[in-house]
């Protein structure tokens, strides 16, 4: 049976589909080896067979990661590089193609780590979030009202296991991706909001993120009962009142008419396009014009689509 043909753009950008020519593995390798040619004339078109080739090059590459010519290692890494960001951003608009209820936080979270993590794995945050769940779980009794079990996943998620806002480095980006909050126990806001759905969504919680200003709250909402909980500041519980009076002594005009804009539902595709948005203003502080280009693009992308709902 022949390999299977994948489309990819083509080098320039041109959004052309074109056919990844029919390699074997040996051929691959090969071919791969011929990047560090001195003549530039055979790397240019080495370059652009391994672009067509996509995914199926990325093994080959990255075994020239360790070549002994620095030539051969750094345009490897390039054009590795190049194959992740066209598989990235294939990713990205078929989830930005989805319906809202279909549109996946955890996907799409995972989406947004692999811009600086290409090699991390979906299964990599889904183990993180299950093993956090795992040790939740024997605090769960089934008679457990929706508060009881909010409770239990504030005091163990930020007593127990010491998750928190990352005030010393807020602008740090690994503050934004799911994993590394994960890892480090530190985020922002709206990264440990995230953390505290999906962690509930596996205990059978259903919570909710809110965008109000300046800050990021998770909201539980059933038979007339609403909670909201304050990740960054230790999940702290907060009544609708009190959400009102913090916008008040932060300079925000609320009436009661406002006070449901401002504690709006953010949708996982909001929560998302909001992340990137943060990145954005966190890489131009550091100047990282590249970094700005790439979470700009991926932020266009899901709004292109903002209206499937």
């Amino acid at each position: 049976m022949p390999d299977r043909v994948e489309e990819v753009p083509g080098r320039m950008g041109s959004g052309t589909a074109v056919q990844a020519p029919r390699v074997s593995a040996r051929g691959l390798r090969a071919l791969a080896s011929l990047i560090g040619d001195e003549d530039e004339r055979i790397a240019s078109m080495v370059w652009d067979n391994l672009l067509r080739l996509g995914t199926r090059a990325l093994p080959y590459l990255a075994e020239l990661e360790d070549h002994a010519d620095p030539r051969t290692r750094l345009r490897a890494r390039h054009v590795k590089m190049r194959i992740q960001a066209q598989r990235l951003e294939r990713r990205f608009r078929r989830l930005a193609q989805r319906r809202n209820a279909g549109f996946d936080l955890e996907t799409a979270l995972t989406l947004v780590a692999q811009v600086e993590y290409p090699d991390l794995e979906p299964m990599d945050v889904a183990l993180q979030l299950d093993d956090l769940a795992d040790g939740l779980r024997p605090r769960i009794q089934a008679d457990m009202v929706p508060e009881e079990r909010i409770e239990a996943l504030n005091g163990y998620l930020f007593r127990d296991l010491g998750f928190r806002g990352n005030r010393e480095r807020y602008h740090d980006p690994d503050n934004s991706f799911i994993q590394r909050v994960i890892e480090r126990r530190r985020g922002i806001p709206i990264t440990l909001a995230a953390v505290m759905i999906l962690v509930g969504r596996r205990i059978g919680l259903t919570l909710h993120g809110v965008g109000m200003p300046r800050n990021f709250l998770v909201r539980y909402k059933d038979k007339g009962r609403e909670i909201f909980v304050d990740p960054f500041n230790g999940g702290r519980i907060l009544s609708r009142e009190e959400c009102a009076r913090i916008l008040t002594s932060e300079g925000y005009y609320v009436r009661e008419a406002f006070v449901g804009e401002f504690l709006a539902v953010a949708s996982p595709r909001d929560m998302t396009i909001r992340m990137l948005r943060n990145l954005i203003l966190i890489y131009s502080k550091q100047r990282l014009g590249a970094q700005v280009t790439r979470m700009i693009r991926f932020a266009d992308i899901l709004r292109e689509h903002e209206h499937r709902r």
